[in-house]
Parts: structure tokens; C-alpha cells; sequence
């Protein structure tokens, strides 16, 4: 009898990365939510629950997120909230340089940080430079806080 295999475990096996119940569960999590999310946020959820279950220690989960960042599942986000927040990489999004080249936009009021579809252009680059890293963000104020 063949087990099958979720778009989740797919995900994760396309990227080299083993999944298991702890990495699946922290993508499930990444990849329902419509902003980047925060290390404290996460913690919460689930430093606190594995804790209380021993699934998991913050080592692990750690160790997880870097997997998955370095492996281009998920990027970090730098929105000057002072916070690491994370996001799944969108793999349409990718450039020459093998980097998610989009931009963000950081809400003042509700503090949440979204990734905005538009590709970067990579044309305005000279050819002798090489991009590490991609870091654009935009502030103001989100629809949805616009309507209230």
C-alpha cells in the first residue's frame, strides 16, 4: 500500500528538505498567511504547544526555519519593525540571482508586512555588480486599515 504524498510534503521534497511533522506543520502555518510573520508570532504558536507536548525545542524549530530559508523556501523580511519576520518565497518571483526580487509593504497602523506581487527589474543593474540581497519596503497604510 502506497502512502500519498501532500502538496506540502511535495513542496518540501522539490527543495531537498525531509519532511517532517514538525517542518510541515511550520509551512502549513507559513503558507496560510496573506502577511510575513514574525519569530515571536511563531514562537507562540509553536514553542509553546510543542513544549507542552515535547514535539519539538526551540533549537529545532530554529533549525527549521534557517533549512527552509536557505533552501529559498521561505525569505526574511526586514521592515525596520526591529522583528525577523518570514514569508514563503514565491518561486515566480525568483531573479537571475536566484533571490526573491519583490518588494513589501509595511502597515504603520496594524504592523503587519505583505509581499507585494510586482517583480523587481534586475535591467537597471550594471552587469559588474552582483546582488546578495534584496531588502525593499514600503510604509504607509494597508486597505484594509484605510477602510476603518
Amino acid at each position: 500500500m502506497t502512502l500519498m504524498t501532500t502538496k506540502t510534503e511535495k513542496t518540501l521534497l522539490s527543495k531537498g528538505i525531509r519532511p517532517t511533522e514538525m517542518r510541515l506543520k511550520i509551512h502549513k502555518y507559513l503558507n496560510r498567511k496573506t502577511y510575513a510573520v514574525s519569530l515571536n508570532e511563531m514562537q507562540k504558536v509553536f514553542i509553546a504547544k510543542s513544549e507542552k507536548n515535547k514535539t519539538a525545542n526551540r533549537t529545532t524549530f530554529y533549525r527549521n526555519l534557517k533549512t527552509f530559508e536557505d533552501k529559498g523556501l521561505i525569505h526574511q523580511v526586514n521592515d525596520g519593525s526591529g522583528e525577523a519576520k518570514f514569508a514563503i518565497s514565491d518561486e515566480n518571483a525568483k531573479g537571475d540571482y536566484g533571490i526573491d526580487l519583490h518588494m513589501h509593504f509595511y502597515c504603520n497602523r496594524c504592523q503587519k508586512t505583505i509581499c507585494l506581487p510586482n517583480k523587481i527589474s534586475e535591467g537597471s543593474l550594471p552587469d559588474d555588480y552582483e546582488v546578495n540581497d534584496v531588502n525593499l519596503v514600503l510604509k504607509g497604510i494597508c486597505k484594509k486599515c484605510g477602510k476603518l
